[in-house]
């Protein structure tokens, strides 16, 4: 099979699946191909890594919920134990906290 199809079909199971537990094993398992051989592959065809990717989604997805929600709660849908822990990723990927992106919603 080709490698783009494999990772593209997993990339349909991480949309699909976002809100779910995610890590590599179970991403590598639902492509029929180990964690190791499948990282590889993933990262050959994306450029990041699978969490990597499976993070960035999640920020981009919660970017879009701070209409009314509360930061805590966003970061608890979004699979983060913590806001500060869900703030400190939100820096790093879009270079600005998300009560200023909040308010420039």
């Amino acid at each position: 099979m080709d490698h783009g199809k494999i990772v593209n079909k997993s990339i349909e199971y991480i949309e699909e699946h976002l809100d779910e537990k995610l890590s590599p094993d179970i991403i590598a398992a639902n492509a029929g191909y180990s964690v190791y051989h499948f990282s590889r592959l993933f990262k050959e065809c994306t450029g990041k890594s699978v969490m990597s990717f499976v993070r960035d989604r999640r920020l981009e997805l919660a970017q879009k919920e701070f209409g009314g929600n509360r930061i805590c709660d966003i970061a608890e849908k979004f699979g983060y134990e913590t806001a500060s822990g869900f703030c400190r990723a939100y820096k790093r990927r879009f270079g600005i906290r998300p009560g200023k992106s909040r308010m420039n919603a």
